[in-house]
């Protein structure tokens, strides 16, 4: 094994690593809009609309994967 695979097994382990999407200003932009959706969503789950809720969610995390999935491509 190398030593770069044990450094960056170490730091995973450790929690400290940190990947390129986490440098993007529109993947932190697309993270603070998940979290304003998490808040709507509580409602709607509170007032029984727990599809909705779902969506809501899924919604808002869906741009902040799309985004980290993105930046770990050649393209």
């Amino acid at each position: 094994m190398s030593q770069r695979v044990r450094s960056v097994r170490a730091e995973a382990r450790a929690g400290t690593v940190k990947f390129r999407f986490e440098d993007l200003e529109i993947w932190r932009l697309a993270i603070e809009i998940a979290d304003l959706l998490f808040d709507p969503a509580d409602e709607l789950e509170a007032k029984r609309f727990y599809r909705f809720a779902e969506q809501v969610r899924g919604a808002g995390i869906s741009a902040p994967n799309n985004i980290a999935e993105g930046s770990g491509s050649l393209s």
